[in-house]
């Protein structure tokens, strides 16, 4: 429980902010993001479970998901937290259990269809969430508890607790059982095993969380190489990914998609990832009257474009990873909580030099896709070597691509 020395933090919107908006807290200001993470603890400890979606210091079930434990294993992950045994169970509780008593259930406690996903490994379109502000939505449930599971697998991993990250690790494979491979994309599904005759992969369906099955597709953000794997290798995927752009299929708007413009790192593309985060970035923001878009969802907007321009991006958060995108600035200089200081060159980057022709770390070559969080915490300087035409040979070695769980 807090113990009063700390600040007591509430109304996370929890279904934007641990993507990219709490890393940068974890990034940035460590202390003060630790302290978040020990008042959704302590809201465990008062109220018997973890929060779903943290509102008016109370319990909803306003969004989808259980990221609490997601933004918990990014600051953990991170070393910018410690989980006691008994904090430690709350995580658990919410991932295998559902409370007993119906009333805690309908006010927000415990992950809802929890039930339905131990069962089959997804949520059926016949379970409803009745119990919930989204009554359906099934199939973006399954993928983001797959998220979710995946990041507790890290944490059971890092404290020894070898049977938990067992059974979550596999359960972080769950995406897998609401993919259509003959359409390409994510489809709703019946508990019988049949998809749905209900789908256009180009509009919005009930079983999907503001948003189309196609724009859905890609948030298997622990997985990237799975699902490439399931579109017929890094040729399919490409061939996917360019037909989801060419179709204007992307929205800014909708957080599930905000690590999409990123995933070419994974699949020998990395210029393309480039394009898109500028284009991104001159599009969707301006200090005009609705300069953003939609609202800024509690800072998920406005963290994106800051990584956006450092020019690295958590894709999937409780990996200490960031996958790179190049700089928007000339130069840029962090200066980290610890004292040490971080020194981005990028000379042209702000005159539209925008792709990464190679990349320096302390004066050695480097040729990943992304970069190790620990090792921007040490300070030191990047250089990149900017141009107005894309490498298309940096970054492809299958050793330059960032984490997915099929590695």
């Amino acid at each position: 429980m807090n113990s009063g020395k700390d600040d007591y933090f509430t109304d996370f919107s929890m279904w934007d902010i641990y993507r990219s908006s709490l890393p940068l807290f974890n990034m940035l200001t460590p202390k003060v993001n630790g302290q978040m993470m020990k008042s959704l603890f302590s809201m465990a400890e008062q109220g018997g479970w973890m929060p779903i979606f943290p509102c008016w210091n109370s319990y909803t079930s306003a969004m989808i998901g259980d990221h609490s434990v997601a933004a918990i294993a990014d600051a953990y992950m991170k070393n910018n937290i410690e989980i006691s045994d008994n904090e430690y169970s709350y995580l658990i509780q919410n991932a295998f259990k559902t409370p007993d008593n119906h009333t805690d259930y309908v006010n927000g406690k415990g992950r809802r269809g929890l039930t339905s996903y131990l069962k089959h490994g997804y949520i059926p379109l016949e379970d409803a969430v009745l119990e919930s502000f989204h009554k359906g939505e099934q199939v973006s449930r399954t993928l983001e508890y797959a998220f979710d599971d995946f990041a507790l697998s890290q944490i059971a991993a890092k404290r020894g607790d070898t049977l938990h990250a067992r059974l979550l690790k596999k359960r972080a494979l769950n995406y897998e059982n609401v993919y259509s491979v003959a359409d390409s994309t994510v489809r709703g599904r019946f508990a019988d095993g049949t998809f749905t005759k209900d789908f256009d992969k180009f509009i919005r369906k009930p079983y999907i969380t503001e948003g189309t099955p196609y724009q859905y597709t890609w948030y298997v953000p622990q997985d990237i190489k799975g699902l490439m794997n399931l579109m017929g290798g890094e040729d399919g995927f490409n061939a996917n990914l360019d037909r989801f752009h060419a179709a204007k299929q992307y929205w800014h708007g909708n957080e599930p998609g905000h690590q999409i413009p990123f995933l070419y790192n994974y699949s020998g593309q990395a210029w393309k990832t480039q394009e898109l985060v500028s284009q991104i970035m001159k599009t969707e923001y301006s200090n005009d009257v609705g300069g953003l878009s939609g609202n800024d969802d509690a800072g998920q907007m406005s963290a994106w474009y800051v990584f956006a321009a450092l020019g690295f991006y958590p894709v999937a958060p409780s990996v200490p990873q960031y996958v790179i995108s190049g700089p928007h600035f000339d130069k840029i200089t962090l200066s980290l909580e610890n004292g040490k200081q971080l020194i981005i060159n990028a000379k042209g980057a702000s005159s539209g030099n925008n792709y990464i022709q190679k990349i320096r770390f302390n004066g050695v070559e480097y040729d990943k896709t992304y970069l190790d969080h620990f090792s921007i915490m040490k300070g030191g300087t990047l250089d990149f070597e900017m141009g107005n035409q894309p490498n298309k040979s940096w970054g492809t070695a299958k050793e330059s691509k960032p984490f997915s769980l099929s590695n």
